[in-house]
């Protein structure tokens, strides 16, 4: 079985459920569509494992629960569905890269604080929360899971070239990227042909986010010409020009080989990345750690469950959806995708706090939890994403066919200028 990505993180086997398939349903009783008792619940392929649809059931004996599994785009579907105001769900995640956008439609959703989220907001990391939280105080949503990053590692590569091997003693030696990048030298020195970063755009990506602001500010105007900008451009310049950048594409065959093989043997990542390298490189198991990364974590990726406005019974979709959302239910879903949880308590439980097997039985939870607890809140516009795409492109460029760095930063501003400009973002 080909598993990316969310897959069964525990010391047990790796599976994927029944739920893995494009545009199919699951219920928790034999109601057909149009029963007035059977509630909708919108998922991507992942979706819910049987274990916390089997509680809803055992939890809601007066209704049913219907997960639609739906493929494609699904911020697409959702935007489709709203303007055409019929066929909605009565509960439907919406991703964490989704939701700066539907943010600006908030009328497409309850306000989740006048059913009943504010009595509940204390049982989550703050700053997931605040994700969800419109400028005038609608919280659209209630956290799934969050995605605080680390550093994977193949502790047998380090002991080999005489690195620091142990999670604590790496950590201790890494906390600086100059100090990573050294730790770099050291090992292609040692093992040509291996190395600490696998392309320019993971340093970018990782270190913009640790100062806690990106490329457009809470007034609409974009910053992505500053200097906390610039300062991740030269550190991920900087890293190219050391030697130790292994130039990869994320998400490819040659990317996978070079995990299978050592050649990269340590890779920054959310907590759910430990399902790629599980499944690029099966045969590493056991040879992995995971430590603090250079800096502090930042986050990325961890979705929401909603109510869109018009749902038959809001108050009702509630009642599921935070029992959905509880910590138990959490730490079960887990175990079933690989969603670290959003609801702190759930850190703590055995479903979640057990040994890895794949990391040499370390209990990576400990990790990701400490790395939540520094995650910066980063404030995220709808187009965020669209304007950052330069700046990826051209230190691709600069990997690839060594464009001159300040060349290529100058028309990556360029180009986001130009994108934020289109999108009425105000640019100085």
């Amino acid at each position: 079985m080909n598993i990316s990505r969310r897959s069964f993180l525990g010391a047990s086997a790796l599976t994927l459920g029944p739920l893995a398939l494009v545009g199919c349903s699951t219920s928790n009783s034999g109601s057909s569509a149009g029963d007035g008792n059977e509630f909708i619940l919108w998922m991507w392929p992942e979706g819910y494992g049987d274990d916390v649809l089997n509680a809803v059931k055992e939890k809601f004996s007066d209704i049913s629960l219907r997960q639609d599994v739906i493929g494609g785009d699904f911020k697409q579907k959702l935007t489709t569905t709203f303007s055409a105001g019929s066929g909605l769900p009565d509960i439907t995640g919406v991703k964490g890269e989704d939701i700066a956008f539907f943010l600006s439609k908030t009328d497409y959703f309850e306000d989740l604080n006048e059913l009943g989220a504010k009595d509940i907001k204390g049982d989550y990391l703050d700053w997931k929360w605040q994700q969800a939280t419109s400028k005038d105080g609608k919280q659209l949503g209630i956290p799934i899971d969050i995605g605080p990053t680390a550093l994977f590692y193949r502790f047998d590569v380090f002991e080999e070239a005489g690195l620091p091997s142990d999670p604590t003693e790496l950590e201790n030696a890494i906390r600086s990227w100059d100090e990573y990048f050294e730790l770099g030298k050291e090992l292609i020195a040692k093992k040509p042909g291996t190395f600490l970063i696998r392309n320019t755009a993971s340093v970018f990506g990782t270190v913009w986010r640790q100062a806690g602001k990106g490329f457009i500010d809470e007034n609409g105007a974009f910053i992505g010409d500053q200097e906390h900008i610039r300062a991740a451009w030269d550190l991920a310049v900087k890293a190219n020009a050391a030697g130790i950048n292994g130039a990869l594409a994320a998400q490819t065959t040659d990317s996978a080989a070079a995990v299978s093989e050592g050649r990269l043997p340590a890779d920054f990542g959310a907590s759910w990345h430990l399902a790629d390298l599980m499944s690029d490189a099966p045969e590493t198991s056991g040879k992995w750690h995971v430590c603090k990364h250079p800096g502090e974590a930042v986050n990325k990726g961890g979705s929401f469950l909603t109510i869109p406005k018009g749902a038959k019974d809001p108050k009702k979709s509630f009642e599921v959806l935070s029992f959905m959302l509880n910590a138990k239910n959490q730490a079960l879903e887990y175990k079933h995708s690989g969603n670290f949880p959003a609801a702190t308590e759930a850190h703590s439980m055995p479903e979640v706090d057990g040994e890895v097997e794949f990391l040499g039985g370390q209990k990576a939870a400990e990790v990701f939890s400490a790395a939540a607890e520094t995650v910066r809140p980063l404030y995220e516009d709808p187009n965020s994403e669209a304007v950052t795409a330069p700046f990826s492109a051209e230190l691709e460029q600069v990997e690839s066919t060594k464009k001159d760095p300040e060349k290529a930063w100058s028309d990556a501003v360029t180009a986001a200028k130009r994108i934020a400009e289109q999108s009425g973002i105000k640019v100085n």
